[in-house]
């Protein structure tokens, strides 16, 4: 039997000290020079070995600051209630309350805008039965304990470009009137370039796609797309 390379070694130790508690949540892991004194290795493969606990999702990397061993993801589950979804659509605020419940006083969900602009979105402009492609995107983050977990675009008829979104309202609670869901769907994706980015997954992770669109009175009012960790999120429907 081949005998296994010594930065699997290595790495195999690391992982058991993380899986005991020796090596806590957040804290900082040796450098690969102090991992390659320690285990009498060349640098290079304590650094193949930092690789290896990187792929099996143990650290984590932060630029200019070093490897950390990997917080457990807070996993929170948002039930939607059929009877009533079509009247009060849950927003991304009901999503943030129930990390909350689930947190306690040691979580926080934050929500910010990361950015707005009149785009064309030939998609959301026909579901919002707009004339042409242009719509007025409203993009927002909302971390959960300082973890990326959704990104949303919001697709707005741009007669609508003016709103102020809230704190604690979220965009579709900014628009100040009632709104009702006409359809939504959930599906789920590999992560592609901009998943990574935003949501600080790895390629090929699973993301929830929810999209839906609201309405006011009959007019369509916004069109909404959910881009969610699937390792921190997962949506369940009660028909009680």
């Amino acid at each position: 039997m081949p005998r296994e390379a010594r930065y699997r070694q290595i790495a195999r130790e690391l992982g058991r000290d993380i899986e005991t508690g020796e090596l806590s949540p957040g804290e900082r892991l040796p450098t690969e020079d102090a991992l390659a004194e320690r285990f009498g290795v060349h640098r290079l493969t304590a650094r193949q070995a930092m690789v290896e606990l990187r792929r099996a999702g143990l650290v984590e990397t932060r630029q200019g600051l070093g490897s950390f061993v990997r917080r457990a993801p807070r996993r929170v589950e948002v039930t939607v209630d059929p009877s009533t979804r079509r009247h009060r659509p849950a927003d991304l605020m009901e999503l943030a309350a129930a990390f909350d419940g689930a947190a306690g006083a040691a979580g926080s969900a934050v929500e910010e805008v990361l950015g707005r602009a009149d785009v064309a979105r030939p998609v959301a402009a026909r579901h919002l039965g707009l004339a042409g492609d242009l719509v007025h995107e409203i993009t927002t983050l909302l971390r959960m304990d300082g973890v990326p977990g959704v990104v949303s675009r919001y697709h707005l008829p741009p007669a609508r470009s003016a709103v102020t979104v809230v704190d604690g309202l979220g965009v579709l609670g900014s628009l100040g009137v009632e709104i009702e869901y006409v359809w939504h769907a959930v599906s789920a994706e590999p992560a592609g370039p901009t998943d990574q980015a935003a949501l600080a997954v790895q390629p090929g992770s699973a993301v929830l796609v929810r999209e839906g669109l609201v309405a006011h009175g009959g007019e369509p009012l916004c069109h909404v797309e959910r881009r969610c960790r699937g390792d921190l999120i997962s949506f369940v429907t009660r028909y009680d």
